[in-house]
């Protein structure tokens, strides 16, 4: 194991130095310098699950797909998505446009003396045991994507740009990232801003991101597998989120407002939001304009998306009703 910390630890700093420091150099940008041997560590590790996706993942769904029919040019575009954001692409901008404004939470809090103690703080025998403090991190994280989830859906503006990751007819591995970038921004913003209230430290908050994010991908797999009735309610698999995405049908009106846990099952049963079934539906939304995202690559995506998000947020600057698949849907 010391043998691979180090030549990873190795290829992260000759990737820094031969790449990244002398760019940073040339435009003057050393106060970047921590962050930006951090980046490099950031693209290696989407590299690795880009590679876990490509040859594990969907290894299963070649071998047993739960669709065997189906548009398979509907998924060009997920790649993109998944390309843009395990590689940083879209993460850097993301990182750029919200690091001034969290920086200056952090300093006001200081400021204020508002500094929200670490949970080993509070459970001191957490101090001396990594794994239990890790995975009550982890608990805690999952626990504020659930909520941040569920107000995708719960508000109009943000569900205009979140029906962009459900109208995915052809769901597969690669679905998981298909997200319009203001919608990652503000996820991102809010779990950033959580991570640092509870405490976690960067390390950390680097290693549960790149975990739940694999398990988000498997969860999206175009295969019929779960972890059995017990593993099933531990941990978030494809036919346990699938239905989440499931198409509404007059019987289902919300059947989309369940399953909301990226990674932990629990958040779903102890909020009553949990339904499992075995039950075979098909992905997608039954709003012909959102459904119109399959048609589009990932410019016309965003672009049209965003004129979604701006009717959504100022209705007057559409003067047709509200579409359906644009209201937020009903708890």
């Amino acid at each position: 194991m010391r043998e691979l910390i180090d030549l990873w630890v190795g290829a992260q700093s000759w990737i820094f130095e031969t790449f990244v420091s002398p760019v940073l150099f040339g435009l003057g940008l050393m106060s970047w310098y921590e962050a930006g041997y951090g980046a490099v560590e950031f693209v290696m590790l989407g590299v690795v699950q880009v590679a876990i996706i490509a040859l594990g993942m969907r290894f299963f769904e070649r071998r047993w797909p739960l669709e065997r029919e189906g548009d398979d040019r509907l998924i060009v575009v997920d790649r993109v998505y998944t390309l843009l954001n395990k590689l940083g692409i879209i993460p850097l901008a993301i990182f750029v446009l919200t690091l001034p404004l969290t920086n200056q939470i952090e300093h006001a809090m200081r400021a204020w003396g508002l500094i929200p103690p670490r949970i080993e703080q509070l459970v001191p025998w957490l101090e001396n045991n990594v794994l239990a403090s890790f995975l009550v991190y982890f608990a805690l994280y999952d626990l504020a994507s659930y909520w941040v989830h569920r107000a995708q859906h719960a508000f109009s503006w943000w569900w205009a740009l979140h029906s962009l990751h459900h109208s995915q007819r052809r769901m597969t591995v690669w679905s998981d990232d298909r997200n319009h970038v203001i919608d990652d921004l503000l996820v991102t913003l809010a779990l950033v801003l959580f991570s640092q209230l509870v405490g976690v430290q960067p390390g950390e908050y680097v290693t549960i991101l790149m975990i739940g994010r694999l398990i988000e991908s498997w969860s999206h797999a175009n295969v019929d597998m779960g972890f059995g009735w017990l593993g099933g309610r531990l941990i978030v698999g494809p036919r346990f989120h699938r239905l989440h995405h499931a198409l509404a049908s007059p019987e289902e009106r919300h059947i989309h407002d369940h399953n909301f846990a990226p990674v932990l099952p629990v958040w779903d049963i102890l909020f009553g939001t949990a339904i499992f079934d075995r039950k075979y539906r098909p992905t997608g939304v039954d709003d012909a304009v959102v459904d119109a995202d399959n048609g589009r690559g990932w410019i016309a995506q965003q672009v049209t998306v965003f004129g979604r998000f701006l009717r959504a947020l100022v209705p007057g600057l559409s003067r047709s009703p509200m579409p359906p698949a644009l209201r937020p849907p009903a708890e």
